[in-house]
């Protein structure tokens, strides 16, 4: 392993550039959106499937699901029986592609997705938020680069589709079979995807080095030792002990799964994830199938994807600053406040005539301890299943509902959990809120 060759005072960053790799090839989820065009005609025009948009987004549903279902698992297999996971197509049916493009995929994300960020809290007890944030930053920057490589190997003359799905829907268009070469394409981008996911990921898992002080290896001279104890003393201090009695820096302290979930905080938190993603759920599948409806520039569109991704990105490296430095409940309420706003009015950019505005309206462990983090953090990702079930359920609606019913009602799913972030109540020592 690479980290074994690094001195003891750059592990800690070896770790995050690992977890930065390992997290570029996971967030390959945001490459969904750009690629359901291909998919879906190719499933229409070479299996001939009667498969719609409304339909495709079960494989990200899919994905989200499995996904969950990883992450819970990782995170019971790391807290309670003490094993460290840091790192765990073909078109033939709608059902095969549901399962090689959403579920194994997801399941694979959901095992190694918590791993390096739980190493990352340990070796930076003090700016936990900045430490995860740096590594999600890889999570959210995956489609700047993917979206690129999909759209130009696959449709590097810029074609838009140009086949209708019926006379009753002019506007929801595919690719043809007068786009063959186009088509044919699709299948072999996923081995372009595949070696460079395995190869992000393989350096990744070799940078990641689990924590331990200095002092349980090599005898330091007395500075040294002097400033672990020090580091040490200042994480373990009673001060940091919140409102539900957890010292939040420790990383050898913090409530068991049982425990938490007799805590009410727990309940608000899954309330909170499970009905945040509502309003954004959407707009990750289908940002580029809405898109053209009313703008024929395949290029352009994949741009903004790769656009948003660097709003996406840099805004997690934004928001893990600010989090180390504000209450999580005023970070959150301007989080969801921004996003709900430009989720439920993205309708309006259809009459507007620019395709620029598009773009930018698109672009846009404190209270349990870190004992058993991923375990707690794991658990909440299974209450987001219902959230992606009912997701994926209404989008099958989408003809009837149309593209601004189906936008509003995400901002409604996820001004719930706005709500829900007001009552939000934990506390420090000092009464501050966390």
């Amino acid at each position: 392993m690479l980290h074994k060759l690094i001195p003891y005072e750059y592990k800690k960053w070896s770790t995050l550039l690992g977890g930065v790799l390992i997290h570029l090839a996971l967030g390959s989820y945001y490459t969904f959106g750009n690629m359901s065009p291909y998919i879906t005609s190719y499933l229409r025009e070479y299996d001939e499937i009667d498969v719609r948009y409304s339909k495709s987004v079960w494989i990200s549903t899919a994905h989200s699901l499995f996904m969950a279902a990883g992450t819970l698992l990782s995170g019971l297999l790391n807290s309670v029986f003490k094993i460290n996971v840091k790192f765990t197509i073909f078109f033939e049916s709608f059902l095969l592609t549901l399962i090689t493009y959403g579920a194994m995929p997801g399941l694979g994300t959901g095992f190694a997705y918590i791993g390096p960020l739980s190493i990352a809290m340990k070796w930076f007890p003090n700016k936990k938020g900045l430490a995860n944030s740096a590594i999600l930053f890889g999570y959210g920057a995956s489609a700047i680069f993917f979206d690129q490589v999909q759209t130009i190997y696959i449709n590097p003359d810029n074609f838009s589709p140009d086949k209708a799905y019926s006379v009753k829907y002019p506007d929801e268009k595919y690719f043809s079979k007068l786009h063959t070469d186009l088509l044919e394409r699709i299948p072999k981008v996923f081995i372009i995807l595949a070696a460079s996911y395995a190869s992000l990921q393989i350096v990744g898992f070799s940078l990641l080095a689990s924590y331990y002080t200095k002092e349980e290896t090599i005898t330091s001279i007395n500075t040294e030792e002097e400033q672990v104890v020090n580091q040490t003393d200042a994480v373990q201090s009673s001060t940091d002990l919140n409102s539900l009695g957890v010292n939040y820096k420790s990383p050898n302290e913090g409530l068991t799964l049982a425990q938490a979930f007799r805590s009410p905080v727990y309940f608000i938190l899954i309330t909170i994830i499970s009905t945040a993603f509502g309003a954004s759920g959407f707009i990750v599948p289908f940002y580029k199938t809405f898109g053209l409806t009313f703008i024929e520039n395949d290029k352009f569109l994949a741009t903004v994807g790769s656009v948003c991704s660097i709003f996406n990105s840099t805004g997690r490296l934004f928001w893990g600053y600010l989090v180390d430095k504000l209450p999580f409940k005023v970070c959150y309420l301007i989080l969801m406040t921004s996003i709900i706003s430009l989720v439920s009015t993205i309708y309006l950019t259809k009459f507007i005539d620019s395709k620029e505005i598009y773009l930018v309206w698109v672009s846009t462990a404190k209270c349990f301890g870190q004992k058993n983090f991923t375990a707690i953090y794991g658990s909440t990702y299974v209450f987001d299943i219902p959230s992606s079930f009912l997701t994926a359920y209404l989008a099958s609606f989408e003809e009837e509902l149309g593209w601004f019913w189906l936008f509003f009602i995400g901002s409604c799913i996820s001004l719930l959990g706005w709500i829900m972030g007001f009552v939000f109540y934990v506390k420090k020592s000092d009464g501050e809120d966390i």
